[in-house]
């Protein structure tokens, strides 16, 4: 597994909308009824359970994660 780097906002967004990258949503399910704003279609997947979800998620694009 690659390391884990922090990349720019604009970074992400060139990425993304470049098809390389998709986002994943790890925001606490306590707190995404709390927030307001979310990155369209970003995979929400808690963040205890990323691990069990890795075998769905794209080998061939980059991951880009956020939280709160």
């Amino acid at each position: 597994m690659a390391e884990a780097l922090r990349i720019s906002p604009t970074d992400a967004k060139a990425r993304i909308d470049a098809g390389e990258a998709i986002v994943l949503d790890v925001v606490s399910p306590l707190a995404w009824d709390q927030i307001d704003v979310a990155i369209a279609g970003a995979a929400r997947i808690p963040p205890d359970e990323v691990t069990s979800h890795l075998a769905e998620l794209p080998k061939d694009r980059d991951l880009i994660a956020y939280c709160t």
